[in-house]
This record gives C-alpha cells, sequence and structure tokens, in this order.
C-alpha cells in the first residue's frame, strides 16, 4: 500500500478539515477591498447598480445547484443535502428563497436612488448599463464546473468553501446595508433585508457542520485530502478574483 493509500487516523481528518474550513476567515475572499469599501461609507448609486448586478450574475444558477451536485454523486450525505436544499430554497416558498431576498433588497434600495420603480429589465440586479466583470462570469461558470467535478472530493470540497464562506459574508453585508437605513427607515430596512435571520439562524450554522461532517467523511487518505483541498481552494480563488475585480471597478485602491 502506497503512503498516499494508507488510511488516516479520522480524528486527524476531522480536525484538519475543520481548520481548512475556518482559514476562510483569513482568505482573500473574504479579507478584501470590497468589504472595505462596502462597510466604510455609502456607495454612489452607479456603484450600487454594478455591485448588484454582478451579484446577481454570479448567483444566476439555482440557489439549491451547490446541494444538487453534492446529491447526485454522494449517498452517504444525502440526508443532509435534502435539508439543505429545502433551506436554501425555503421550504418552496419562492419569496423567501435566500438569492431572492438579497436581491429584492438590491431592488428595493436601487428603486429609492433612482426615484422610480425598476422595469423588468433592471429589476434585481441592476442597470443594464453595469458591465458583468470577467471575474463575475468565472466565478458563475468555473465555480458550477468545480461543485459538478466528476471526482466528488473535488466537488465537496468547493462546497465546503462555498457554504463557510456564503456564511462569513453574511454579517459585513448586513452591517455595511444598514448605512442605508435613512432611505428605508429602521423598520422598513430590516423587513427589505429578512435575508440575514434566515441564514444567520441555526439552520445555517447546522450547514455549516454538514458540510463539515460530510466533507470529512470522504477522506480517508492523503490523496482524498488533496482532492478535497483542490476544490476548496480553487472556489476561494475564484470568489476572491470576483471581489478584488469588483472593488477595484468600484475605485478601490490596488492592495
Amino acid at each position: 500500500m502506497t503512503a498516499a493509500a494508507t488510511p488516516l487516523d479520522a480524528p486527524a481528518v476531522e480536525k484538519h478539515v475543520h481548520d481548512l474550513a475556518e482559514s476562510v476567515y483569513r482568505h482573500p475572499a473574504l479579507d478584501n477591498a470590497f468589504w472595505d469599501l462596502w462597510l466604510s461609507a455609502e456607495l454612489p448609486v452607479r456603484s450600487l447598480d454594478m455591485v448588484a448586478r454582478n451579484l446577481h450574475a454570479q448567483m444566476s444558477s439555482p440557489a439549491d445547484r451547490p446541494a444538487l451536485a453534492a446529491l447526485r454523486r454522494s449517498m452517504a450525505s444525502r440526508p443532509e443535502t435534502v435539508w439543505d436544499i429545502t433551506d436554501d430554497i425555503a421550504g418552496g416558498d419562492p419569496t423567501k428563497a435566500h438569492n431572492d431576498l438579497l436581491m429584492a433588497f438590491f431592488s428595493a434600495l436601487l428603486a429609492r436612488l433612482h426615484g422610480r420603480e425598476l422595469d423588468h429589465g433592471e429589476r434585481g440586479f441592476g442597470s443594464a448599463d453595469s458591465p458583468v466583470l470577467p471575474a463575475t462570469r468565472r466565478l458563475a461558470e468555473q465555480g458550477s464546473a468545480l461543485l459538478d467535478d466528476a471526482d466528488v472530493r473535488v466537488g465537496r470540497g468547493a462546497l465546503l468553501a462555498h457554504k463557510w464562506h456564503a456564511y462569513a459574508q453574511l454579517m459585513p453585508l448586513y452591517e455595511g446595508a444598514r448605512g442605508y437605513l435613512h432611505h428605508f427607515g429602521l423598520g422598513e430596512l430590516h423587513e427589505r433585508f429578512d435575508f440575514l435571520p434566515l441564514n444567520a439562524g441555526t439552520p445555517e450554522k447546522v450547514d455549516k457542520l454538514y458540510a463539515l461532517s460530510t466533507s470529512a467523511a470522504l477522506c480517508r487518505t492523503k490523496e482524498d485530502l488533496g482532492a478535497l483541498e483542490h476544490g476548496f481552494h480553487n472556489y476561494l480563488g475564484l470568489l476572491a478574483d470576483f471581489w478584488r475585480e469588483l472593488a477595484t471597478a468600484l475605485g478601490a485602491p490596488a492592495p
């Protein structure tokens, strides 16, 4: 038996996967110039158009796509994955699906700033004059390819990155949104931005733990861990490129 195929100690694997997931907090996919901009001041409406358009474009795949990719390829994780899909699509209520709630907030905010209701072509993703950036397209296309990778370990690594990054960005996203409070009033802002309690509550915390346990369950050898890390790091790299290119387009100084 080769060294690569030597079975690893299960607790050591679990710790390794947990440390890998927590590296999200130190990665440029989360620690970057975009969040500095978002948290520091209210963005002009043209910049918000660009943010909304690119967020919408990189989230344009169905909300349950990451979980469906895992469901197709891993029997062991199917109970957790079915739960994850149900959570992501809000139990079948299209008005409460996580991605749709976020874009509804941007639609309402942009309508206020433009001083008119957005037409169908603008609603939820900004003006058609705002470009979809190359890094946004790469994230949407290559990220989906990673999640759908024929090697379930690579797909699971990408899903682990997706889940931990999505959860970690919620608080800065919400805190920055509070800077637009004066456009709505306190009660209305929280109603418009009610995707935060849906995402930051117990279901999403459980979701993070499921991502850990199902990833660790696939890894019995160093080769398994290497494949998982490949999916994880490549997905985070796409996210880091997305935020960096968006920040540059918004006028952030080069790091």
